[in-house]
């Protein structure tokens, strides 16, 4: 088990955003979170990913129990255990493709010739092996999500965290980008957590979740009962 999330609880105020939420992630898992907005899947990221700390509850992430860290012991975890994915890549424009992608491992103390050639076997890997002298603003939106994951998997990560990662690109270009997911788990034994949107990427995940109202209703192994779960009227007991 690389997750196991136990009855996480957050408010805003007064509004409970995450009503006692349950979740597990195998090694080399690709996990698919769905539901719909406002259901809680972001700020459940953000807790899982040590963004966020949750009101209550217990979080372990490749065997440390992460909310007993604080300060630098958390960010030197998050640095060297978690890799982050999101919608609108966040690349620092000032820097080349390459430069975007050391910078993990430079934080983490890494020398710059040893994170130079990691970073080129990375992008390499995600299919930009000739555009790693280019500055983000001469990428097109598909290549700087494959910088943004290959920045992600540049400290060998125990879990990769992606929220719509695919969710502002054309059709074609997503159906790369969910391929390249499923060959990172394939070649790296790489865990993935996704929250999405796409019944398709859902679809391809080698698990489905589903949120409704701040809980956990479950898995969801096929997309019509992933789409029956959130048709279920309001007043069903809610898994």
């Amino acid at each position: 088990m690389i997750i196991e999330a136990k009855n996480i609880h957050k408010s805003f105020g007064p509004l409970e955003v995450l009503k006692g939420v349950d979740i597990s992630v195998n090694k080399s898992e690709v996990l698919s979170i769905m539901g719909a907005s406002g259901a809680g899947k972001s700020t459940l990221l953000q807790i899982l990913g040590t963004l966020s700390t949750p009101d209550s509850g217990s979080l372990s992430i490749d065997g440390t129990d992460v909310l007993s860290l604080g300060g630098k012991a958390l960010s030197e975890f998050r640095n060297r255990k978690i890799g982050f994915v999101f919608q609108f890549h966040h690349l620092l424009p000032e820097f080349t493709a390459l430069e975007n992608v050391m910078i993990p491992a430079l934080i983490g103390g890494e020398g710059a010739k040893a994170a130079r050639e990691r970073a080129m076997e990375l992008l390499d890997k995600v299919g930009l092996a000739d555009r790693v002298g280019h500055k983000p603003s001469e990428l097109s939106g598909g290549e700087s999500q494959r910088v943004a994951i290959a920045r992600a998997l540049m400290n060998s990560p125990a879990v990769l965290f992606a929220d719509e990662p695919t969710g502002n690109l054309d059709s074609v270009t997503k159906g790369e980008i969910h391929s390249l997911f499923f060959r990172l788990r394939d070649e790296l034994g790489q865990s993935i957590v996704i929250v999405t949107h796409d019944p398709e990427l859902a679809k391809m995940c080698d698990r489905c979740l589903f949120m409704k109202d701040g809980l956990m209703l479950g898995e969801k192994p096929g997309l019509d009962s992933l789409m029956a779960a959130d048709a279920e009227p309001a007043g069903r007991t809610e898994a």
